[in-house]
């Protein structure tokens, strides 16, 4: 290559550095000329006496409510719009590297908030010390687009502009701001010295979106896991790499350092690395966390990134692979719990509901779910023993339990889809449709057995959200959000048109819904021609009986955490079983019948050799993108995809 050699002027030395050979775009003689001289903020001198510093912007801004801030240029009313201004607003796409600024997955989210084909971007590049060779780096997918592009650079105290121009082309000209890579903590306080901290909190207030990767990804945050302590995490970094040892190059700390706070959660970039100084990025935040482990933590893998919309987010793959990490410390256990986000969610979800990822539900069943195998489901000895004993919850009075018992049997309507995606399939969309007599029917969705995730309830309320339905959920998964049984019965049995049961863990749902009074109201609701529906758990529940796999290891809350922490052979090491159901259809459901689990075992086969030992009830295997449509005492077989269907097994 070929190398710089200037005169430092501080020290009398003569400096060099050889320089990359990897550029695409020619750089300035002068910015190469200086190449070898270090930057000039005077915290660098000693940058880790500067890891607790708080630069969390909430607190700069309540203080200048109490005491106006002395620079002139920040009037009080300024402030106070920032205060009062709509939190949900907040955009953020954060990147664990800032080569994910020019993955073209992460791009396109970018573009698509910043709700412009051609959004205008600045590129504030204080990490990078505003060398131009980053800035056309990171901003190369988005100059190819055509966008128009500027620079903020305000690392040296030379090329600050005014406040003025800082909030102009901050607050008012960007539709994005991109932070570069680089040293967040001399980044943070460069902004937090010429007051530009303040104003990207007032331009992720106006909707601006803020993305970057590395530093840029961690600023955002409540706090960071950084290497600003990295000796060669500096402006001159190529002469530091030719002066100093690997030895001395590997001498250095990761640290946890307070950010801008717009997201209340630790990130961790590159969460899937190795620093120079040989520990793993995701290990030593998990140790750190042990100490302060009152805030949850995001590791973001080098081609994912983070994006979160107002209070929701989501996690997005550059690569079709890389993903973003939920750390958290589990009260109950005293343990750090991870779990990796899906890649495959089409909407972003509550980040309070993504931050509780890794921690299990709280149902006691579920510390010995295969104890309870043997329950009866079934609705109607409850309805029969209440004309004889009125149930004890007042809100259940005799006369209903009458009207529920005289129904008209025959109104019963069930559509049940081998997998939860039938439910997005037309044909079988369609029929549920049909039988609801409605164009736009009232859908309520129960998600018990999928542990009342939104996730599970966007996908799979998807077909009749964009048909525009009104769709309202009843979670009850959880003691804390269980209504009461008039607000249930309410929605239940007056509202509803069509009732969707989630897929997931079918055991986890009947006992639930035994214990909160549910399957009762399910009962009077079928009776009164509301159509019940759903794909797996959603399917086999209105039947007497159903083949389950709710004894998988996986089927759980929080099966991301599970699938991170057991081998191959853990999450293999299980069996079907057939379990009572709420009796609606007198027959035994296999959903998934065209299946294999995850233990190797056929669907189809092993019902088979199950009702070997008890051949008295008949069983309807349903293939996974068919469904069995009930009406009253007739069925027929619906296929999503013109190929799949049902059958019938007897003795």
């Amino acid at each position: 290559t070929c190398h710089v050699i200037v005169h430092c002027d501080e020290t009398g030395d003569m400096k060099s550095a050889p320089l990359p050979i990897n550029w695409e775009h020619p750089i300035p003689v002068d910015e190469i000329l200086d190449f070898p001289i270090p930057a000039t903020a005077s915290h660098l001198e000693a940058l880790e006496e500067h890891v607790d510093t708080d630069f969390v912007v909430a607190e700069d801004i309540a203080q200048a409510i109490s005491e106006p801030v002395n620079n002139n240029d920040h009037d009080q009313t300024n402030v106070d719009d920032i205060i009062s201004a709509d939190v949900s607003q907040i955009k953020i796409v954060a990147s664990g590297n800032e080569r994910g600024m020019r993955l073209q997955p992460i791009v396109d989210k970018v573009v698509e908030l910043s709700g412009t084909d051609l959004p205008k971007v600045l590129y504030v590049g204080t990490a990078s010390f505003d060398r131009t060779d980053k800035f056309l780096r990171q901003t190369q997918a988005f100059r190819d687009m055509g966008c128009e592009i500027r620079r903020l650079d305000v690392s040296e105290g030379e090329t600050v502009p005014t406040l003025d121009e800082m909030k102009d082309v901050v607050t008012e000209w960007a539709d994005v701001i991109m932070g570069s890579g680089g040293n967040t903590l001399h980044a943070l306080l460069r902004w937090k010295e010429v007051g530009l901290d303040l104003l990207l909190k007032e331009a992720s207030l106006k909707g601006v979106v803020l993305c970057g990767g590395s530093a840029g990804a961690g600023c955002w945050f409540s706090s960071l896991h950084t290497d600003s302590l990295r000796p060669d995490n500096t402006k001159n970094k190529e002469h530091v790499l030719n002066e100093l040892s690997e030895e001395e190059l590997a001498d250095w700390d990761y640290t946890i350092i307070s950010a801008l706070g717009f997201v209340n959660a630790i990130c961790v970039p590159h969460f899937d690395a190795t620093g120079t100084n040989g520990m793993k990025r995701s290990e030593h935040a998990e140790e750190m966390m042990k100490k302060d482990p009152t805030t949850p933590a995001i590791g973001v893998e080098n081609d994912a990134a983070l994006v979160i919309v107002g209070n929701e987010a989501f996690a997005v793959s550059g690569d079709g692979k890389a993903t973003c990490h939920v750390i958290v410390h589990c009260d109950e256990t005293g343990d750090m719990k991870s779990a990796p986000l899906p890649i495959n969610w089409e909407h972003p979800i509550p980040v309070d509901e993504i931050l509780d990822f890794p921690i299990p539900a709280t149902a006691s069943h579920l510390e010995a779910l295969e104890e309870h195998v043997d329950t009866d489901f079934v609705v109607a000895e409850d309805i029969a023993q209440a004309i004889s004993e009125p149930v004890n919850n007042n809100d259940h009075d005799q006369t209903n339990v009458d009207d529920i018992i005289s129904a008209d049997v025959s109104q019963i309507k069930i559509v049940a889809s081998g997998n939860e995606r039938g439910m997005r399939l037309q044909p079988i969309v369609d029929k549920v449709v049909e039988l609801s007599g409605t164009d736009l029917p009232k859908v309520l969705y129960v998600g018990t057995a999928s542990f009342d995730r939104t996730d599970k309830f966007l996908r799979q309320t998807q077909a009749f959200r964009d048909m525009g339905c009104e769709i309202r959920r009843l979670d009850v998964s959880e003691g804390e959000t269980v209504p009461t049984l008039d607000e249930m019965k309410d929605v239940v049995t007056e509202w509803a048109d069509v009732i969707m049961g989630s897929g997931g863990n079918t055991l986890h749902a009947l006992l639930r819904w035994k214990e909160v009074g549910l399957d009762l109201l399910l009962k009077e609701a079928s009776l009164k021609g509301v159509v019940l529906c759903g794909g797996s758990a959603g399917a086999g529940c209105w039947f007497s009986s159903l083949h389950t796999d709710s004894l998988r290891p996986d089927n759980t809350k929080n099966k991301e955490h599970v699938l991170n922490e057991l081998s191959e052979e853990e999450l293999a090491d299980w069996d079907y079983t057939i379990i009572s159901a709420l009796g609606f259809v007198n027959a035994i459901c296999v959903p998934h019948f065209d299946a294999t689990g995850t233990n190797g075992m056929k669907r189809s086969e092993h019902a088979e050799e199950m009702m070997k030992k008890d051949p008295t009830t008949p069983a309807i295997g349903v293939e996974n993108d068919a469904a069995l449509v009930i009406v009253g005492n007739e069925a027929f077989a619906v296929s999503g995809d013109g190929k799949a269907t049902c059958h019938v097994i007897v003795h």
